[in-house]
């Protein structure tokens, strides 16, 4: 042997610490390098599987797990299951197998036997490869719900069998239909949950820009219009059915994403925060829709129970500025505080749609029309059978917000609140006879506001009647109008003011035991209805039968009975010129309907050509010419020389705001001579209104002397 000397030893000391350090840094740097590789896969994945198993109720999905772990055959389909008819269940109920079974809190976690039917149900669906008549389950639903089911399943200590999984991930690939709204983001959604369980980039990339791609301003094309509504399916107002769809995953999308290189851009986020904020969230009262805005869905069970709250909740932690906004929305919705919790006066004319969204404390008022422009609301795949006159004026009147909840099968829809139409003797009279998108009728619809009040109307020209029906917004009241009733048809022609759960006592003058002004009146669950010029009215409390497969043949053909109250006038058979009026006064009982100082109301006209409104409370005017021509009344003169809807507010001041709209977006210029008792001469204004796009959205001019 050799001897080393202590220097030559402290040298390969030293040679062997700077080796190690090497092999150490290069170590490090490895596994840094493989972590960035997983990442954002692994966090967005992790955030997905939390977020699939929020508000889970364990012993709810035990019990609901055991119950049908009855019908499981031994080679993992359901007895109970048409396969060549599949629809949400099987993987439906797969999914909730695996959401137990991950679950530490769940008694059905780890257990061998559920795991064993998680394995051969899923190799039954993927042997069996079932297939819908509706697109939507096949290119949607399926390949959303086994990627929601894939990524559970990564979180359990026994994982699916590889193969399985991998031939399942490739089942979930389809062609993602672009440009397609609602739709498009619902099928990112699955490319998403691809990209997470594959870890592959350039799926990641395609499911984001497809996610993001919705959230624009799409001018007369499918999504979010100018004016703050929705389109899908052509023209046709969809703000909570497929608006729904495209809030739901586009929130999902910025919480999944948000703090990653794939974060929404500042300027989309902009557009999705003003749509929830300013329509889709306004259209929900306490937790439950308007049924203005469900579309077909309005067929469908617990279709207006809103279930927000998780995505309420996720919200705020991508749009912190509006926190205290979406604080008061997730308790109002989610029923921990009252309906009107964090509610601010709005009067919203979405001149697109054909819808106006009249919000106060006390209630919640809306109106759906069509026209020329717009698509009538649609029935598609037997869905929405009898919602022919949903575009007809319908008036949606809320104050708790369950008013209408899962009424829609006893409804008599020839009698849908708010609307002018024939009394059929059946329901083949409702019918919608052709599917998908039948266009209005009628050019003359829509309204003017200032964001507070407004004016809606609706020229109507449907099914062989005719009416100019118009609503007038205050505070404390609707006022609604009708005049130039026309039909030649044998049925009585009616108009409906409305037919909601019956709740509590009706009072009513009957007819004879008028108001102190002598007019007739009635009174239900704290709405009040008064009819100054009265008319032929009709109140019914009765119960009504009917199911849910008479308008949705995706539904229970179990027949069901509930107590209505329904209120509507008749003008009987072959009509000329009927007309009516009405102001709803929500918030109030009997007794203060009696002191409701209906005084301050003046309905200065209700003709065929010209219906106006005055409000001395409030100081203003509103009015909806039909024609040119003048209103003279009260010491003022107000004449147009285009059809329009005006609005003057501060109407006794000298200089008073003046509001005007073309609701048949045909103009754009309206002249007007306006005296008013303050003014010392009649002014002259030159309206030049909006555009393009803007068409039929208000304008408005400070008037000066």
């Amino acid at each position: 042997m050799f001897a080393i000397n202590k220097k030559t030893n402290n040298k390969i000391k030293v040679h062997r610490k700077i080796r190690f350090g090497f092999l150490l840094g290069s170590l490090m740097l490895m596994s840094v390098a493989a972590k960035a590789q997983k990442e954002p896969f692994n966090t967005v994945l992790q955030r997905i599987n939390n977020d699939l198993q929020a508000f889970v109720k364990d012993k709810v999905l035990s019990d609901k797990i055991a119950n049908n772990l009855k019908n499981l055959n031994a080679d993992g389909s359901w007895a109970d299951i048409n396969y060549n008819d599949a629809q949400y269940d099987p993987l439906k109920r797969i999914k909730d197998m695996v959401t137990a079974y991950i679950r530490p809190s769940n008694k059905l976690y780890q257990n061998t036997q559920l795991y064993g039917s998680i394995v051969k149900s899923l190799q039954n669906w993927l042997d069996k490869n079932p297939k819908n008549k509706n697109w939507w389950y096949n290119d949607i639903f399926y390949p959303q719900a086994i990627g929601e089911t894939l990524i559970l399943m990564r979180n359990a200590k026994t994982q699916l069998p590889a193969e399985l999984e991998n031939a399942l991930i490739k089942r979930m690939i389809r062609r993602l239909k672009t440009g397609d709204g609602a739709n498009t983001s619902d099928e990112a959604l699955h490319y998403l949950y691809r990209a997470c369980l594959t870890q592959n980039k350039a799926t990641l990339d395609s499911a984001a820009k497809y996610l993001f791609e919705p959230i624009a301003i799409a001018d007369g094309k499918e999504g979010v219009q100018i004016d703050g509504s929705y389109y899908q399916h052509g023209k046709q107002q969809a703000i909570a059915s497929y608006g729904r769809v495209f809030a739901g995953n586009s929130v999902n999308a910025a919480f999944y994403l948000r703090g990653t290189e794939y974060a929404l851009p500042k300027d989309q986020l902009a557009i999705l925060v003003n749509y929830l904020k300013n329509t889709f969230l306004k259209t929900v009262r306490g937790s439950f829709y308007d049924f203005n805005v469900r579309g077909r869905g309005i067929s469908r069970k617990d279709s207006l129970s809103s279930g927000i709250g998780s995505m309420v909740s996720k919200i705020k932690l991508f749009d912190p500025e509006n926190a205290a906004y979406w604080d008061a929305s997730l308790m109002r919705t989610s029923d921990k505080k009252a309906v009107d919790y964090g509610i601010t006066a709005s009067h919203s004319q979405y001149w697109k749609s054909g819808y106006t969204l009249h919000l106060r404390k006390a209630y919640t008022f809306s109106v759906q029309t069509a026209s020329t422009r717009t698509l009538r609301t649609e029935r598609g795949n037997n869905e929405n059978i009898l919602g022919k006159f949903l575009s007809d004026g319908a008036t949606n009147i809320q104050r708790s917000g369950s008013e209408y909840a899962n009424l829609m099968p006893v409804w008599e829809w020839d009698k849908i609140p708010g609307t002018t139409s024939r009394d059929y003797p059946d329901d083949n009279g409702a019918t919608i006879k052709s599917d998908w998108g039948i266009p209005g009728t009628t050019q003359f619809v829509g309204g003017v506001s200032d964001g507070i009040y407004g004016v809606s109307c609706y020229d109507l020209n449907y099914d062989s009647v005719q009416a100019k029906k118009a609503w007038f917004f205050f505070d404390k009241e609707v006022v609604c109008l009708g005049a130039g009733i026309k039909s030649s048809t044998k049925e009585n022609i009616t108009t409906t003011i409305n037919q909601t759960w019956l709740r509590g006592r009706v009072f009513s003058s009957n007819g004879a035991q008028k108001n102190d002004k002598g007019e007739i009146w009635a009174i239900h669950d704290s709405i009040g209805y008064v009819f100054p010029q009265g008319g032929d009215l009709e109140i019914s409390n009765k119960v009504q039968t009917g199911n849910w497969y008479r308008i949705n043949h995706f539904q229970s053909k179990t027949e069901l009975k509930h107590d209505v109250f329904k209120i509507w006038l008749n003008h009987g058979v072959n009509p000329q010129n009927a007309c009516y009026q009405y102001i709803v006064v929500p918030g109030v009982d009997a007794a203060g309907l009696k002191k409701y100082n209906r005084s301050m109301i003046q309905i200065l006209k209700n003709t065929e050509e010209l219906q106006a409104v005055k409000h001395t409370g409030l100081n203003m005017l509103q009015a909806v010419f039909y024609k040119a021509g003048t209103l003279a009344a009260d010491g003022l003169s107000l004449q147009v020389d285009q059809p329009c809807t005006v609005y003057i507010k501060d109407l006794s001041s000298k200089n008073p705001m003046l509001y005007i709209a073309d609701p048949a977006q045909a103009n754009t210029n309206i002249k007007v001579l306006l005296k008013l008792s303050a003014m010392s001469k009649t002014q002259n204004i030159n309206c030049n209104l909006p555009a393009g796009a803007l068409s039929g959205a208000t304008a408005n001019f400070k008037i000066k002397e």
